[in-house]
């Protein structure tokens, strides 16, 4: 068994979660699918953030990079909660856990790339190991809706009109800004290309939440 803290919970399609945690034992992120390797169901999650689990899982070896933290839980037992007054950040410091630091291109091993119209994804002839990391912003993060869909607006000095990032929090009416120095999970999400394009198969960027 291993204990299992989770960190954040978002939405996928389809009435779908994901959920995102930490090994503490192994001082490593995951993404817990049930056994059979698939996103659980709004309606049966049964994990929250900031819950302690002690978890029994298998590695997903069908994905490729960079969803490398994807596990399939075998069983599972809720055994405590992290206290409220214990910062996110100040856990993964003493867990000597990767925190990106500076520019949002700093993050997934500087392999990020930038769309003519200000959104960052990854490409198939430079992909990091990982799909979900931890960042200290160095700028403020402003909301910047467009067309319905939530999303936020990066900006600092490599590019003028500044980086959208989509949110894919269940905050159905999260902040209007995230302040300089918040901590920020960032994930990857699943390779997709636009069936009516030419354009290839990408893993654009996401903002799971703050801390």
């Amino acid at each position: 068994m291993h204990k299992i803290l989770i960190v954040s919970k978002t939405r996928m399609a389809n009435n779908r979660i994901c959920v995102g945690g930490i090994d503490i034992d192994n001082k490593m992120s995951v993404r817990l699918l049930d056994r059979n390797g698939y996103h659980e169901s709004a309606d049966t999650c049964a994990f929250n953030f900031r819950e302690v689990w002690d978890v029994e899982y298998l590695k997903h070896k069908q994905r490729p990079l960079p969803h490398s933290e994807d596990i399939c839980v075998i069983s599972k037992n809720k055994s405590g909660m992290l206290k409220s007054e214990i910062p996110m950040l100040d856990l993964l410091k003493k867990m000597q856990f990767r925190v990106y630091q500076g520019s949002i291109l700093n993050t997934f091993e500087s392999k990020l790339k930038c769309t003519s119209s200000g959104t960052l994804y990854i490409s198939r002839d430079s992909v990091p190991n990982n799909s979900t990391c931890f960042w200290v912003c160095e700028k403020e993060i402003k909301r910047n809706d467009y067309n319905g869909k939530m999303r936020y607006r990066y900006q600092d000095e490599t590019r003028q009109w500044g980086y959208n990032i989509s949110y894919v929090g269940l905050e159905e009416n999260p902040a209007q800004i995230i302040p300089q120095g918040t901590l920020v999970r960032l994930s990857l999400a699943h390779w997709w290309s636009p069936e009516d394009s030419d354009t290839e198969e990408r893993c654009y960027l996401q903002l799971s939440g703050w801390y």
